[in-house]
């Protein structure tokens, strides 16, 4: 019985053990990783909180937790969740530019030009840092100032996905709809899947009146991330303007049904 045991506690019974430690991690993590393509950002929200409290509680997990509630439209979950990243983590910058836009949302702006201090202060040369400064400068709505900082992101970085998009956001904030529409569309040329570019041509489509192209873009964006209000609420804004109402109130009420706390959808 006893050399059972200590056979067990030999070389291959710590292998054992190892490995059932490290399927404890890789599991949650594999998981989330799997349900955030597909943007099922509670099931991903669900598996991360199955690690181990000290894996849970580490930059790199929180930052996804708080991007999970972000794509969801829970900007006062998401920014508890990057705030928590950030104590425990403070030299991270990965994920930095989603709690900006979060911060955004919320207009925090004293915390948002508090974060931009701290991220100039740790590379000068990444490219969150300068979304993280065009998203303070754009909520104090110097757009110019703005353009130019996520334009540097884009100089840092070309394959920045996200920043191709917030340069967008901010051509659209001020009515250039042509170069907006190129930024949300050198964007999807990055990832066809990035449903924020498919859900800004609509909103230029939308403003300009384009009914039929607006629609089909909020639709696309939503076949994508199913889980956002503001998506259903803007798809039935479509919907309505192209005087198919009872599409629209449906789609309203499945807004309201997602998010209760979204204004759009009131």
């Amino acid at each position: 019985g006893d050399r059972a045991s200590s056979a067990a506690r030999g070389p291959g019974g710590r292998f054992a053990e190892g490995a059932a430690a490290a399927l404890t991690l890789l599991k949650p993590l594999a998981d989330a990783s799997r349900q955030f393509a597909m943007f099922r950002c509670s099931d991903a929200i669900a598996s991360l909180e199955k690690l181990p409290p000290a894996q849970y509680a580490t930059g790199h997990v929180l930052c996804l937790v708080g991007r999970a509630h972000a794509e969801m439209v829970d900007y006062p979950s998401a920014r508890h969740a990057f705030e928590w990243a950030r104590a425990v983590d403070p030299r991270r910058l990965e994920g930095m530019e989603v709690y900006s836009t979060v911060l955004w949302h919320l207009k925090r702006e004293v915390e948002l030009s508090h974060l931009s201090q701290v991220v100039v202060g740790l590379d000068r040369l990444s490219p969150h840092t300068w979304c993280v400064l065009g998203n303070c400068f754009s909520l104090q709505k110097e757009h110019e100032t703005a353009l130019r900082y996520f334009q540097r992101a884009l100089q840092l970085d070309p394959g920045c996905t996200y920043a191709h998009t917030l340069c967008g956001h901010e051509y659209f904030a001020n009515e250039d709809f042509e170069k907006a529409t190129a930024c949300y569309r050198a964007a999807l040329r990055l990832d066809s899947r990035h449903y924020n570019a498919w859900y800004g041509l609509g909103t230029v489509y939308y403003r300009q009146e384009k009914y039929e192209l607006s629609e089909y873009h909020f639709r696309h964006a939503l076949s994508i991330n199913s889980r956002s209000s503001v998506l259903f609420c803007y798809l039935g804004m479509a919907q309505h303007a192209l005087r198919r109402n009872g599409d629209a109130l449906e789609l309203l009420q499945r807004a309201i049904a997602l998010d209760g706390r979204n204004p759009l959808a009131k």
